[in-house]
């Protein structure tokens, strides 16, 4: 049988509590679709091997060193282990994958073929494209050893591919994991079909039903300014499903109405968001689907798990200065004898931050700055969040990368990934169609799959990014567990943090009882965004100010550059600006064959590091001279 080959981002991954029971595909394919499992905090560390620039910069395209003898290897792994996910920007070359000492491939075919999600079992959705990259969450167990490789394919323009993430988990010494084998045993594809059943169906809740199972619903009107307890649960139980239906259907009301959730004894809400942030919809109402929740015409869903041992309570609070709001919740749970050892209760918290520009001389060797969408201490399991940000900017604002940070470990931290879209499986900005290797041609797919998805971007056109950017990933096979703390951040801006700009989110996390986070619930005047109708005017604002601000900087450059030649410091921070001037260059003043003479003049240009730093300086001053910014 065939495989694929990607590269090195190891993500998240870690649904399986360690124990003496053989860990066969079958149960990883179940890992899938089991939102019940998650709720076990226990759970095998997970790591990332990635392409991420070793430097703290941003090259996180390809990492030389891996590439000996004209074999390109993104992943080499010690078991027991299972790899959880893989991703790549651009799938290249022709992939290999070695499982134990076998010196056969188990999977052996174009990159792009595999990725595609065309060839079984590699199939759609759990294989497939995204808007700009490609993915598989196709669980390879392996038993001893695991390898992952391409070789080039001549004529393509990545001939090894770019950009790759392989997300795995290692269990301890002596754990009985089942390598894979292909085609897969009769019980392995009755696991394996009912996971992409489920997949290719996402809206319907993965879990199975019960009898025991107790529906109640709730219709409330909740006066401006006041808050309402919709249901309190004694005893121990778990809520299964919820949904929910707001009116009226007012974008402001997604921020100004929150939804409050407490369980047992704890102290502080452990759900504590707007309503519309818990769902992805911080901006405005996007319908879609994924595994755990969505918004459908019957309004939001939500089929996490959520345990409690004694108490639950659910509270709607309307911050709206003048306006009532309706509320329609649809509970489906059942009570339980009690709160399993090792369970965790279920969080999601929200928050906002105007993250500041920090010069860190391309080389962000810390995390300290990056944008912080979780800090919890205690023990738990990390699943995903949604971002929503307000780019305030005409330059894209997503190839920060994201660090994790568990267990107090130190920079870097064992997942490190090469860009902001490339967490959301997405890549080259975030696309509102499925566009990448595999997609439907003639189609016009949206940017979702079971477990991530573009709500609101752009890429395509600068101008798309100005304005609300609504994303979200969860990580279910791929979830993170952490011990004793985990921080998940991620870099702001095109490069380490370089840009101010709006960033609000909302994280989702298992915790055993009496963890601490770092959340506090601000007023809904400080949750407030401009409404949508106001972007555009805005955006033409934004457009001539940072304009402006592109000829004030290439006049600084053609300043400099006469008595400060190009060297070791100049030479980022100067190409990175003719990039961006070379992409705005006609709303610069620039005739379209001028930009497109000046940017081959740049990209093809043959010789030593040193000449090409004199290239980049003289393009720059021809720029100068064109645009008449030149100070003489």
């Amino acid at each position: 049988m065939r495989c694929f080959k990607p590269e090195i981002i190891l993500l998240l991954a870690g649904a399986l509590p360690v124990t003496a029971e053989s860990h066969t595909f079958a149960r990883f394919a179940h890992d899938l679709i089991d939102l019940e499992g998650l709720s076990q905090v226990a759970a095998a560390p997970v790591k990332m091997a990635s392409s991420w620039d070793r430097t703290g910069g941003n090259n996180d395209a390809f990492v030389g060193k891996w590439r000996k003898s004209g074999v390109y290897s993104f992943a080499e792994l010690k078991g027991p282990g299972v790899v959880r996910r893989i991703y790549t920007a651009r799938p290249g070359g022709w992939l290999r994958i070695f499982i134990d000492d076998d010196t056969r491939p188990l999977v052996d075919m174009k990159c792009e073929e595999f990725f595609a999600g065309r060839t079984a079992p590699f199939v759609r959705p759990v294989t497939g494209p995204m808007g700009g990259a490609n993915y598989t969450f196709f669980p390879i167990p392996y038993r001893k050893s695991l390898r992952i490789q391409t070789t080039a394919v001549p004529g393509s323009e990545f001939p090894y591919g770019v950009y790759y993430q392989v997300t795995y988990q290692t269990f301890p010494e002596g754990t009985p994991v089942e390598s894979l084998k292909l085609p897969l045993s009769a019980a392995d594809t009755a696991a394996y079909e009912q996971a992409l059943e489920a997949w290719r169906h996402p809206g319907t809740d993965p879990k199975p039903a019960r009898d025991s199972q107790i529906t109640v619903t709730k219709e409330l009107s909740i006066p401006a300014g006041a808050r309402v307890d919709a249901a309190r649960l004694e005893g121990a139980g778990v809520i299964d499903r919820l949904r929910i239906r707001l009116d009226p259907d007012a974008p402001e009301l997604l921020r100004s109405t929150l939804l409050k959730i407490r369980w047992d004894r704890e102290t502080k809400d452990s759900v504590d968001c707007p309503i519309g942030d818990f769902f992805g919809n911080g901006f405005r109402r996007d319908q879609y689907r994924s595994l755990p929740m969505g918004l459908t015409e019957d309004g939001w869903y939500s089929y996490f798990s959520m345990p409690f041992g004694s108490r639950a309570r659910i509270t709607f609070v309307n911050e709206d200065a003048k306006r009532p709001v309706r509320i329609t919740l649809r509970m489906v749970y059942r009570k339980t004898d009690g709160l399993a050892p090792g369970t965790g209760l279920f969080h999601a918290k929200w928050r906002r931050e105007e993250v500041v520009a920090t010069d860190l001389y391309y080389e962000n060797n810390s995390g300290e700055y990056n944008y912080h969408a979780l800090d919890v201490h205690g023990a738990g399991r990390f699943l995903g969040m949604n971002l929503n940000v307000f780019n305030r900017h005409t330059l894209w604002w997503g190839e920060g990368d994201p660090m994790i940070f568990v267990d107090d470990e130190p920079w870097p931290p064992a997942i490190h990934g090469t860009g902001t879209e490339e967490y959301f499986n997405d890549a080259w900005g975030f696309h509102r169609y499925i566009s990448a290797v595999g997609a439907d041609k003639g189609t016009k797919e949206r940017n979702i799959i079971p477990v991530s998805g573009v709500l609101m971007g752009g890429g395509e056109e600068p101008l798309q990014g100005f304005g609300g950017n609504a994303i979200f990933s969860f990580n279910l096979t791929d979830s993170v567990p952490f011990t004793k703390r985990i921080q998940v951040t991620v870099e702001h801006g095109q490069e380490q943090n370089d840009l101010t700009n709006d960033y609000s989110s909302t994280a989702y996390w298992y915790a055993l009882p009496g963890a601490r986070d770092f959340f506090m619930m601000r007023p809904a005047w400080e949750r407030a965004t401009p409404p949508e109708s106001e972007w555009p005017a805005m955006r033409k604002v934004a457009e001539v100010r940072y304009l402006d601000w592109m000829r004030e900087t290439l006049a600084q450059f053609a300043d400099a550059i006469p008595y400060e030649p190009n060297d070791d410091r100049l030479a980022r921070p100067r190409a990175v600006f003719l990039m961006w001037a070379l992409d705005h260059g006609e709303r610069l003043g620039l005739p379209r064959e001028e930009v497109d003479r000046v940017r081959r003049a740049w990209r093809d240009f043959k010789g030593p590091e040193s000449e090409n730093r004199k290239n980049v300086d003289r393009l720059l001053l021809e720029l100068a001279d064109k645009l008449g910014v030149r100070r003489r």
